[in-house]
């Protein structure tokens, strides 16, 4: 059993599959454009639309699509610093256009965390990796939920279960920092 067995409707992890698949694929054959991080991004983006069904799939996409845009309009050198403003204003629109915030036990649980790291340890991969997962632990204490498919579920049902999405986002960060 997973936790999306018990919080979600299933799928959240066959999801993040497809996409990691997906991206894995275009890497191998040299179809995901690596040439500059924005057009990686993009590229990034355009696996995840083609491959991962939805909310989340579309959520991704949004954050991958901004992170590349917002790296294509820097006129400065692409350094650690720009990547990780990139990610935070991806992470803004994972937000903004999913209508979620800390708190409404969703992947932001996760994810603003990680931005916050970030911020405050220098671009550390790996204290924004611990923030995420600390971030998506969190949420199996939150005993309701103001979006995602959790949010149509009772306390009981909720109570000791993290949230899958927060929970993706958190082994995602790991690998990263692993790499």
């Amino acid at each position: 059993m997973h936790a999306n067995d018990f919080v979600g409707d299933g799928d959240c992890g066959l999801t993040m599959a497809r996409g990691a698949k997906e991206i894995l694929s275009r890497l191998d054959n040299k179809t995901l454009d690596t040439s500059h991080p924005a057009l990686m991004f993009q590229s990034i983006a355009d696996a995840v639309s083609a491959s991962m069904g939805g909310t989340s799939g579309v959520l991704l996409e949004l954050m991958f699509r901004k992170v590349g845009s917002v790296l294509l309009a820097s006129s400065s050198v692409i350094d650690e610093m720009a990547l990780w403003n990139a990610f935070h204003a991806g992470v803004d629109a994972v937000s903004l256009y999913g209508g979620a915030t800390v708190g409404s036990r969703t992947m932001l649980d996760a994810l603003c965390p990680a931005v916050l790291a970030a911020e405050e340890e220098n671009g550390s991969i790996e204290k924004v990796a611990e923030a995420a997962e600390k971030g998506a632990k969190g949420t199996a204490f939150m005993l309701s939920a103001s979006a995602g498919r959790s949010n149509y579920l009772r306390e009981e049902s909720l109570a000791g279960t993290p949230d899958p999405g927060a929970v993706a986002v958190g082994v995602v960060l790991k690998a990263i920092s692993k790499a």
